[in-house]
């Protein structure tokens, strides 16, 4: 029932796939619970359809050099090596951050709502990688018809990132407030390598001059 899983409901009954929607997607969790939630949902999801491809959405996180590892990265590293080790047909696609959600516990809705409600908050300037589910549908949907792929882990996200300043500049102009923060500069990286998928996003006519202003302002106008 969340983003991934509506987008992706036309599969429900699908006889070739199992979409996997209910992992942990929040980067900043910590409970235990709920990652052994997702670890004996995925056992049981094998089991229960050992006759279909898996497909499951990891993280792009272990590309960000920013922080230090963190209890999700390890989880879901964790969760792609139980799938590799279990089921002979998969699909592994890392994500970045996905647009639209206005949450605020997660980034953009967090950017969002401080603009919106004139609440300080600190800018940490680092870059971020973002696409939309449209963009996600559209490049799953290509690779899982024809075969692409197959047993394999695949990063999609956008060929550039956007940084957090940018991010902020953009939710100032949709809402035409000026945003009340403190920029705090980390050291760091985030570097996904996309070049693997890069023709097939140019096929689907997913590179776009202003991606990134463009889809904020659709979701978040």
């Amino acid at each position: 029932n969340g983003l991934i899983a509506k987008n992706f409901s036309n599969f429900k009954n699908n006889n070739r796939f199992v979409i996997f929607a209910s992992g942990v997607s929040n980067s900043g969790e910590n409970r235990s619970h709920e990652f052994k939630r997702e670890k004996d949902l995925i056992v049981d999801t094998i089991k229960k359809f050992s006759n279909k491809t898996l497909v499951y959405f990891s993280t792009c996180a272990f590309y960000d050099r920013y922080l230090d590892r963190s209890y999700y990265q390890n989880h879901k590293k964790e969760i792609e090596e139980l799938i590799q080790l279990s089921t002979s047909n998969y699909y592994i696609f890392r994500v970045p951050q996905i647009i639209g959600s206005k949450n605020p516990k997660q980034l953009l809705g967090f950017l969002n709502s401080k603009i919106l409600h004139q609440e300080k908050f600190d800018l940490i300037d680092v870059d971020r990688n973002l696409i939309d589910l449209d963009f996600l549908k559209k490049v799953v949907t290509l690779i899982l018809d024809n075969k692409l792929y197959e047993n394999q882990i695949t990063n999609i996200s956008y060929p550039e990132n956007i940084s957090v300043r940018k991010l902020v500049n953009i939710f100032e102009s949709i809402h035409k407030i000026k945003g009340n923060y403190e920029v705090k500069k980390v050291e760091g990286s985030l570097l996904i390598d996309s070049k693997k998928l890069v023709n097939l996003y140019n096929r689907l006519g997913l590179i776009r001059e202003d991606y990134y202003g463009e889809r904020l302002r659709h979701y978040y106008g």
